[in-house]
C-alpha cells in the first residue's frame, strides 16, 4: 500500500535528523509524484524540490539535478530563494565538470547564502560532499602538490590546511617543500567515486593542470 505524503515526509524529516541522507532522493521522489500527481495542494512544491535538487547535487548526479530543474515551474524557480540558489549551484557544478567553471564560486555561494533550519543540514552535507570528491580527484591526480593549490580547490585555509589533511585524510605535507602528499581515496570506504567520475579522471587531470599554470 502507498504512503501517503504525511507519512512520506515524516520519514524524510527522520532520515534527516538521523543523518540517513541516502534514503532522502527515493522518498522525495516519491512525495514529488504524489504532490505533483495527486495532492498538488498539499504542501508548497518548494519544500518538496529543495532537499530533493541537494540531495541529488549531493549524490553528484547531475542528469536527475537536470531533470528535476527542467520539471521545476519557471515561476518557483525565481519565487523560492533557495530553490533559486540551488539552481545556481547546479549550473556551477555543471560548468565545473565542462572544465569552464570553479568550485570556488560554489562555496562562495553556499557560504553567503540564508538557509532555512530544514534545509541547513542538508546544505552542510553538500559542502563536504563536494569537497570530498574534490581532494579524491586530486590524490589520483598528484602524487605530490604545493599547499596553496590544495588551499584554494577545496576553500580550506592555507594556514590550517595541511593540518586538516593530514589529520582526516592520511596525507603527508613536507613543511621544508611546501608539498602535500596525497594518500590514495580508500575504495571500500563510504563514499566512492562513480563510474562517470573515473571515466572523465584524465580530462580533470590536464583540467588541474591547466589551473596550477594559470594560479
Amino acid at each position: 500500500m502507498a504512503l501517503t505524503s504525511a507519512a512520506l515526509f515524516e520519514q524524510a524529516d527522520h532520515a534527516l535528523q538521523t543523518g540517513r541522507y541516502q534514503e532522502l532522493i527515493p522518498l522525495y521522489e516519491q512525495l514529488e509524484f504524489q504532490v505533483t500527481a495527486i495532492d498538488i495542494d498539499v504542501v508548497p512544491l518548494n519544500n518538496i524540490f529543495e532537499p530533493l535538487l541537494t540531495s541529488y547535487l549531493i549524490a553528484h548526479d547531475l542528469q536527475s539535478a537536470r531533470s528535476l530543474v527542467q520539471r521545476i515551474p519557471d515561476e518557483l524557480k525565481t519565487q523560492a530563494q533557495q530553490l533559486h540558489v540551488l539552481i545556481q549551484v547546479y549550473e556551477m557544478l555543471r560548468q565545473w565538470e565542462r572544465q569552464s567553471g570553479d568550485l570556488k564560486d560554489v562555496y562562495r555561494l553556499l557560504h553567503q547564502s540564508r538557509w532555512n533550519s530544514a534545509l541547513a543540514p542538508l546544505i552542510a552535507v553538500l559542502q563536504d560532499s563536494i569537497q570530498d570528491r574534490e581532494l579524491d580527484l586530486l590524490a589520483k591526480a598528484y602524487t605530490s602538490l604545493p599547499l596553496h593549490l590544495a588551499a584554494s580547490r577545496v576553500s580550506l585555509e592555507e594556514d590550517t590546511v595541511a593540518e586538516q589533511l593530514m589529520a582526516t585524510r592520511g596525507w603527508r605535507y613536507d613543511a621544508s617543500t611546501g608539498l602535500l602528499y596525497p594518500k590514495a581515496p580508500d575504495a571500500t570506504g563510504n563514499r566512492a567515486i562513480g563510474l562517470q567520475e573515473f571515466g572523465k579522471l584524465a580530462d580533470v587531470v590536464a583540467h588541474l593542470e591547466v589551473r596550477q599554470e594559470s594560479s
